[in-house]
């Protein structure tokens, strides 16, 4: 008895899958609808460029339109997009109201190039790609957030068939979030270097600090970013502009050093010419004005520790410290620092 129910069961399940094979599978049980990719609050934000294929030409971000449903296109499907800023002024308002000094940006005209505005859904396949070029990324601020709208004006889904798969107005929109990075820094995470074995002297009152307080690098080209100089700090929203201009460093990574396959040297520069003095200090043990790929520990039971140390020995001083009275600025004292500035890192994520 037993043995009959189980050739019953199994002719049952033959069955079964015979019918699903003849409907179920060929069918499309969700309607082919035409959208653009992009995730929560139709924001795409895979788009993070290296700048150094942005200064060498070939960077690039794809902006997807796809089709839905189960089965793959059963013929050609043909979608036109155009810049948009319905979404973009939108995000301002939900994020920013009418604080004005807050909002994202459109990406300056001179820093992409439009692709093709007409593509094609291939018979057989679900997607096509819109490829827009980007360059002069490093013109921009990395403070800000810099953004691309655009919105399907047509396609021929709408034009053939029912109003189950006509477009949907959620998904004709996509608001694009341009970010950069390079080897040090990124503007889509916040690259924060911990401040360690670090001291600032003021040459005036010869008072020393020892901060430990976390520095943001900023990619701003290929090989160079921006951080705070010493141990300054922007005090509130209103008059941080003002004190990332005066109180930055660019630090440019150079060729290997020649005792060190892992070190490069680093040279120093004021972020604006006007409104910082920097002046590089010779050499102190460890704080060589190098830029290392540090890596700690390790043993064959346990895993090394990579970090990426900028070892700096500099002088500085802000020259717009204080506004006087008659509208000209003071210069602030002269500061002595010796750092290391250490991010921790994975190499094996940064090969991917």
């Amino acid at each position: 008895m037993k043995k009959y129910k189980y050739i019953l069961g199994c002719a049952l399940a033959a069955v079964a899958l015979s019918s699903c094979n003849n409907y179920d599978f060929e069918q499309n049980f969700y309607p082919h609808k035409v959208g653009l990719m992009a995730g929560s609050n139709r924001i795409y934000d895979r788009t993070t460029v290296e700048l150094s294929a942005v200064e060498n030409g070939t960077a690039s971000i794809k902006l997807v339109a796809n089709l839905s449903g189960s089965q793959m296109a059963d013929r050609d499907y043909h979608v036109t997009i155009a810049h948009d800023d319905s979404l973009f002024n939108a995000y301002n308002k939900s994020n920013f109201d009418i604080d004005s000094t807050k909002f994202a940006r459109l990406l300056p005209q001179n820093c992409y190039e439009d692709p093709a505005l007409t593509g094609t859904i291939p018979s057989g396949s679900n997607k096509c790609l819109f490829d827009i070029k980007l360059k002069n990324l490093g013109t921009l601020s990395p403070d800000s957030t810099y953004f691309l709208n655009y919105k399907i004006v047509s396609h021929d889904a709408s034009a053939l068939a029912t109003d189950n798969n006509k477009l949907g107005v959620k998904l004709n929109h996509v608001l694009i979030k341009v970010t950069w990075k390079n080897a040090y820094g990124s503007t889509a995470e916040g690259w924060n270097y911990q401040l360690v074995s670090s001291q600032v002297t003021n040459l005036e009152t010869k008072s020393t600090t020892r901060p430990t307080n976390t520095v943001r690098a900023f990619p701003i080209a290929a090989n160079a970013v921006r951080f705070l100089a010493g141990d300054e700090k922007w005090d509130n929203y209103e008059k941080a502009l003002h004190d990332i201009n005066v109180k930055s460093i660019v630090a440019t990574i150079g060729s290997q050093t020649v005792t060190n396959p892992s070190a490069y040297n680093v040279t120093l520069k004021p972020f604006k010419q006007d409104s910082l003095e920097v002046e590089m200090l010779t050499p102190v043990s460890e704080y060589n004005n190098t830029f290392l790929l540090n890596e700690l520990g390790g043993s064959a039971s346990t895993n090394a520790t990579h970090f990426k140390e900028f070892r700096l020995h500099y002088r500085y001083r802000v020259m717009k410290n204080a506004k006087q009275n008659d509208g000209t600025w003071k210069a602030g004292p002269w500061k002595e620092v010796m750092t290391k500035m250490r991010y921790q890192y994975n190499p094996r994520a940064d090969k991917l």
